[in-house]
């Protein structure tokens, strides 16, 4: 989309709040509270989009999802806000493309609508769902091949047992979404049981990396078969 950088900045400006902090127009950076560079670096995954179908489950203003798109990854996007609600749209109009676009939370992605992806993003989701575990299941289904996971992580906890915080209210981080920080062990069980297998996991701070590629092993899926009713 041509236009000057005035325009783009308008464009903008007529969004109340951005997470994602990049230069989305030359010459234009969003005002975002995060700067997602650092994140992408640890994916490791520049090599790895070309050609690829690829799920951005949570995708916020973009960032990640035009990223893999610039690097020829087939992309589809999740948010549980409507595009025009945050950056998103805004990204789309000024990288001169639409994107295949989701408006729902986790559990309601329409599996039918969107595939198995050869990857699938899943960055700062888990701990605002009730339903941890239920999110795993479903991202498993949507899961061709890898899956990258960050999440909040509470790694105080000790690390041999599996264990997650759990926040009323709107006590972590003063935001009403936010239910769960599980530590690494918790995840890590969880994603053994929804059917992955961690290829690697980093934590620093109250954050938690983890890769993991999908099992296709009869005996680990009848956990969750019998939690969700296909047995």
């Amino acid at each position: 989309m041509s236009m000057t950088p005035n325009e783009a900045r308008d464009l903008v400006a007529s969004i109340p709040h951005w997470h994602h902090k990049f230069e989305i127009y030359p010459g234009v950076v969003t005002p975002g509270s995060y700067d997602p560079v650092f994140l992408w670096d640890k994916l490791q995954i520049d090599e790895r989009c070309a050609g690829k179908t690829i799920l951005d489950i949570g995708a916020s203003d973009g960032f990640y999802t035009r990223r893999m798109d610039m690097l020829g990854g087939n992309v589809t996007a999740v948010d549980f806000r409507r595009k025009e609600a945050h950056g998103f749209g805004v990204m789309e109009k000024l990288y001169g493309k639409e994107f295949h676009y989701q408006h729902c939370n986790v559990y309601d992605i329409n599996v039918d609508g969107v595939g198995q992806s050869d990857l699938v993003l899943f960055l700062g989701v888990l701990y605002h769902l009730p339903d941890m575990i239920k999110a795993f299941h479903k991202v498993r289904s949507l899961c061709g091949s890898t899956l990258l996971l960050e999440t909040h992580s509470d790694n105080d906890f000790s690390k041999d047992i599996p264990a997650a915080r759990y926040y009323k209210a709107a006590s972590l981080a003063g935001d009403i979404t936010n239910f769960w920080s599980p530590n690494a062990a918790c995840v890590l069980d969880m994603l053994h049981d929804a059917c992955f297998d961690v290829v690697r996991h980093e934590t620093w701070g109250d954050r938690l990396l983890v890769e993991a590629v999908v099992s296709d092993d009869p005996a680990r899926s009848r956990k969750m078969d019998i939690a969700y009713g296909r047995l």
